[in-house]
């Protein structure tokens, strides 16, 4: 009956088998250019009639389709295996295998077989998505027939799984500030330079009221310093004179008229000196240019004449004074400049601009992880990675800081170094390839390369980056990985 048995056609019934098989301690390893499968093949489970064979084949299976089967260990019923013995099985059956090892199940008992076998290494297992999968056929109809014992896992042969990235720390910089500008057209006596806060009356009977306009700049500052992580870095004071009288004077006045208001302003919010600068432009022809140019009250003669003496170059006060003394005198001017330029116009160039620069008061780590979520443009680089350091590398909260400091430093090759980093944790090789593009030579950016050249197999590449990042410990350690 067991010779019978052997000539049957090798279809096994689910009479004959009956259970399943469980590959455990699972192990691939490369040695030179082969690659070694071990695994214990737990047969505990299953239940093989006496005609019933179950081939077990592991295969290692690449990305892109590739694939190879290893030697298969063959499980035999009690009359299958002793067909196998006398080698009275067919032989179409066994030439569709290469056998590792053949073994008889004894239902019912405790059993396991040790596997192990090699295969020829080939690049395309260095894929990070290189898997093994273990494979059962009952039939004999070769692999493609089976079905899977279990799901696929990665083979792991490449030695980026272990590999580390090293984030970089950004400098210490000047915090961004934000700048809030403004005019105000503050007033003073004739050839005077003090400035007065409260109501004035002239020696000439003039009255001066500056308190309109001093409430634009105080308005502008509360405005500046609604949000109460900020504080003033610096306010810029700007007076601008007209054209009349010598530029040496005019300059004079203006620069003193611009340090009364600063230092008015500097005193009230208590900042120090540097925080409230002032400077000055003796006289305001780029402001008069742009009055010529948008004029709806003179001819379009009048206009050329006037933009053409404006536009003249002047090297200095002497070339400043003719212009001037042109525009009193020249016939083609005279008459407007007395009806019009003089009266109307002028007045209106002495202005003072101010700037108000705000930045983000000091504040501790955990403060700074508030402030990011509502005004991030106010955090320098350095804080915004301070932020990512209080949260685990590779948690949500870590990505999405390091993704905020790239959005707002894009140009930064530190920016882009992290980003690239945390790509890298997450297994996004090509953003991060991407990213480093933008992140400069430093030994971090060479030992990310190092890495991603050695998750494409490229290991020549990969060890000239390592070697490129120099002592970086990270690297040292990857290239020894790599060796």
């Amino acid at each position: 009956m067991i010779s019978l048995a052997a000539l049957l056609p090798l279809a096994v019934s689910a009479a004959m088998l009956s259970g399943t098989l469980h590959p455990v301690n699972k192990s691939i390893k490369r040695t030179g250019d082969k690659v070694r499968v071990t695994a214990d093949i737990n047969l505990d489970s299953l239940h093989l009639g006496g005609n019933g064979q179950v081939f077990v084949t592991p295969v290692i299976e690449g990305s892109d389709g590739q694939s190879v089967d290893l030697p298969s260990i063959l499980v035999n019923g009690r009359n299958m295996h002793y067909a196998y013995e006398r080698g009275s099985l067919s032989r179409d059956v066994l030439s569709r295998y290469t056998i590792a090892a053949e073994v008889r199940r004894d239902n019912g008992k405790p059993q396991s077989v040790a596997y192990s076998a090699t295969v020829p290494f080939s690049r395309w297992m260095y894929d990070t998505r290189t898997t093994l999968r273990f494979f059962t056929d009952t039939c004999g109809c070769g692999r493609a027939a089976g079905r899977a014992a279990g799901l696929p896992e990665p083979i792991n042969l490449n030695p980026v799984i272990n590999m580390r990235p090293a984030f970089m720390t950004p400098e210490v910089t000047e915090l961004p500030v934000a700048i809030h500008e403004g005019h105000a057209r503050v007033q003073f006596e004739v050839d005077r330079t003090e400035l007065h806060a409260e109501p004035y009356k002239c020696r000439n009977g003039q009255r001066i009221d500056n308190r309109a306009q001093l409430r634009i700049i105080d308005d502008s500052i509360r405005y500046a310093t609604t949000d109460p992580n900020v504080e003033i870095a610096r306010i810029d004071i700007c007076g601008y004179a007209s054209p009349e009288s010598p530029y040496t004077h005019n300059d004079f006045l203006a620069t003193n008229r611009s340090r009364a208001l600063a230092e008015y302003i500097g005193e009230k919010y208590s900042l120090p000196a540097d925080r409230c600068t002032y400077s000055a432009v003796p006289e305001n022809w780029e402001e008069f240019r742009r009055q010529v140019v948008d004029a709806t009250d003179i001819t379009d003669t009048q206009r050329a004449d006037l933009l053409a003496l404006i536009d003249e170059p002047a090297y200095g006060p002497a070339d400043y004074d003719a212009k001037e003394r042109r525009l009193k005198t020249d016939p083609r001017f005279a008459k407007l400049y007395r009806s019009k330029i003089l009266p109307e116009w002028f007045p209106i160039l002495r202005t003072t601009k101010f700037a108000i620069s705000t930045r983000l008061k000091p504040a501790s780590d955990e403060q700074l992880a508030e402030i990011i979520l509502k005004t991030p443009q106010l955090m320098s680089l350095n804080q915004m990675f301070r932020v990512a350091r209080l949260y685990p590398e590779g948690s949500d909260d870590f990505n999405r800081t390091i993704a905020t400091a790239l959005e707002y430093y894009p140009d930064s090759p530190v920016a882009n170094l992290n980003a690239a980093v945390a790509a890298i944790s997450r297994g996004e090789y090509d953003t991060a390839s991407q990213l480093l593009t933008k992140a400069g030579n430093s030994p971090e950016a060479e030992n990310a390369r190092g890495i991603i050249a050695t998750q494409n197999g490229d290991l020549d590449a990969a060890r000239r980056h390592f070697e490129a990042a120099g002592a970086l410990p990270e690297a040292a350690k990857n290239k020894a990985l790599l060796d």
